[in-house]
């Protein structure tokens, strides 16, 4: 596939958010509620989720400076 004379794969294109909106066939979110995520059970607590984080990132939540 040629894809010399595609805009969308133009390094140096400058695109509007006009022509990226096109080009993507999106628009604005009316709806807030579609953006919220469900991937941690609400039945375990905040502290929980933090320290799974922490651990996802490689950190080493006993060893932080105070």
């Amino acid at each position: 596939m040629d894809r010399s004379n595609d805009p969308r794969y133009d390094f140096n294109a400058n695109p509007t958010i006009e022509e990226l909106l096109a080009q993507q066939g999106k628009g604005p979110i009316s709806d807030p509620t579609v953006l919220l995520g469900d991937f941690w059970p609400e039945d375990e607590p905040v502290e929980e989720f933090l320290a799974a984080l922490d651990e996802w990132r490689g950190h080493d939540r006993s060893k932080r400076a105070a």
